[in-house]
């Protein structure tokens, strides 16, 4: 019995500096995964705002252009209206035209560099590197036929 005395507290010693990696990765985790998601959700209303275009008012000639505005200029006003933490490192924001045999695809955009203005702080633990591993890059695409 006297043997065990402190065995506790020593297993406590090793074992809660893994909790604390683990609780703290899964929580940053969570906090890109829903900025990827809100970003994807930025794109998608972008792409979408081309589908409520009234094309009875435009040329077949000046529809792309007018296609690609629209969503160009939803794009930015959404980007602009969302939190500073997603949107900063911004590295391009950007709808086009892509064009292909026989459809016209409207492509819209946005990545931002994780490096530069990381959502989530990453630790350094010297050898081990950093922890929580991140991308460099979060890119969300949308895409639309037209």
């Amino acid at each position: 019995m006297r043997r065990s005395r402190g065995a506790v507290a020593l297993e406590f010693l090793i074992l809660f500096p893994m909790v604390v990696a683990m609780l703290y990765g899964a929580t940053a985790y969570g906090i890109l995964f829903f900025g990827k998601y809100e970003m994807q959700g930025v794109v998608d209303v972008a792409a979408s705002s081309a589908l409520r275009l009234d094309r009875a008012h435009f040329s077949s000639d000046g529809l792309s252009d007018q296609i690609v505005n629209t969503a160009n200029a939803t794009l930015q006003r959404v980007w602009d209206s969302q939190d500073e933490r997603l949107t900063a490192g911004t590295e391009s924001i950007q709808c086009g035209v892509v064009e292909t045999v026989d459809i016209s695809y409207l492509s819209c955009a946005v990545s931002r560099n994780n490096l530069e203005a990381p959502m989530v702080p990453q630790l350094t633990f010297g050898f081990l590197g950093k922890f929580p591993p991140m991308p460099e890059t979060m890119r969300a695409e949308a895409t639309m036929a037209f």
